[in-house]
């Protein structure tokens, strides 16, 4: 019996050790980036040797996952339960804005790294990307008798794009309500054009044979 209490000690030890580590890794990364933290950043930051930061996460991949999973874990909600009570296309567009754009908030340290030598950000992207035109299809679903035209969701996509909502707010200088509130008037015009006159529903790019 003392041994396995002891064993439970010592897992709850390890787990603690690497939620510490875990924790600097996502501080770290938002203050200076994936490729400019090292494992002695790390370790400094966590208070633990070197070799027990190498121990928990072997290699920059695993290291990475971890941040990512950690930082997605405590992301504001995006879901369709969003959509609960709400019937129209435009009332549920208008709340997906607000859902977005906190999780740009939330996501904007790691939102600003460039993307092109780290494949695993490339990929985490990408998932978003299909994700957030997911549920944009699930929003204006309500407008259309069959699926939203893609050239819809596609702009829509660019209007609710990081890029965009930063360009708001650092180039043209809006508050971030001024910036949602911009954004849910765009898509709110867009969609209304689309549900009167509904153009060809042109493939995406990818999606030619």
């Amino acid at each position: 019996m003392p041994r396995r209490y002891d064993r439970r000690n010592r897992d709850a030890a390890k787990a603690r050790t690497r939620e510490r580590i875990v924790a600097a890794i996502v501080e770290l990364h938002a203050e200076r980036g994936a490729r400019n933290t090292s494992y002695a950043d790390i370790a400094a930051r966590a208070d633990v040797a070197i070799p027990t930061v190498y121990k928990h996460f072997p290699s920059l991949e695993v290291l990475f996952n971890a941040c990512v999973g950690h930082v997605s874990e405590r992301a504001p909600p995006l879901g369709p339960d969003l959509f609960d009570g709400l019937p129209g296309a435009r009332d549920r567009l208008t709340a997906l804005v607000k859902a977005i754009a906190a999780r740009h908030r939330y996501f904007a340290p790691w939102q600003r790294w460039p993307a092109d030598d780290i494949p695993e950000l490339a990929v985490h992207r990408r998932r978003m990307a299909q994700a957030r035109r997911a549920i944009i299809a699930q929003a204006t679903a309500p407008a259309f008798p069959a699926d939203p035209p893609q050239a819809l969701i596609g702009l829509l996509a660019a209007l609710l794009d990081f890029r965009t909502w930063e360009g708001l707010l650092d180039e043209h200088g809006l508050t971030e309500e001024a910036a949602v509130d911009a954004i849910s008037d765009a898509v709110c015009r867009v969609l209304d054009g689309y549900a009167e006159r509904p153009p060809t529903n042109s493939p995406m790019k990818g999606d030619q044979p």
